[in-house]
């Protein structure tokens, strides 16, 4: 099986909780890949961070880098970004809505302070035109303390369900 982990992170929460899931596939005989998803919109400081909810409660669309990746080379694709006003992040939202039809399976994670997981996910679903194979929600606090109930448990256990054909 080979997977595509893409994934979007303004703070770094979700890179960890990306490169965590990529080194937990490779360690099931899954070729993974990681590729991040460039905003081309600068979301640094604060301006960033109110723009970006603001831009994520609008849901309005943004503009990001193209992917690296050939897609179709992939038989399932991961989705990772943090939950922004109860949704994906714009730059999660815009690659969904550009590739996630053409991808043969996705998968969702995303990294919240709290709550939020159920709005990411159905935005995603309905972006990507198909339901995911499997998801995982993990809080902020976890990830950054690696948690192993709360954080790294969760992931292992999410990579073995993609590593089972999800």
């Amino acid at each position: 099986m080979k997977v595509l982990i893409a994934f979007y992170s303004r703070s770094g929460v979700t890179r960890s909780a990306a490169e965590l899931l990529s080194a937990e596939l490779r360690s099931r005989d899954v070729e993974a890949e990681v590729e991040e998803i460039i905003d081309t919109k600068d979301r640094s400081g604060i301006t960033g961070w109110l723009g970006g909810g603001k831009d994520a409660t609008l849901k309005r669309a943004t503009e990001i880098q193209p992917v690296k990746a050939d897609l179709a080379a992939f038989d399932l694709v991961a989705i990772g970004t943090p939950v922004w006003a109860w949704t994906a992040a714009p730059a999660a939202r815009e690659f969904a809505r550009q590739h996630g039809a053409s991808c043969k399976k996705v998968a969702f994670f995303c990294t919240m302070g709290g709550s939020g997981d159920k709005g990411t996910f159905k935005a995603l679903t309905e972006l990507c035109a198909k339901n995911p194979a499997t998801t995982l929600a993990l809080i902020d606090r976890a990830v950054k303390e690696k948690d192993e109930e709360k954080y790294l448990a969760p992931i292992r256990a999410f990579a073995d369900r993609i590593a089972a054909g999800a």
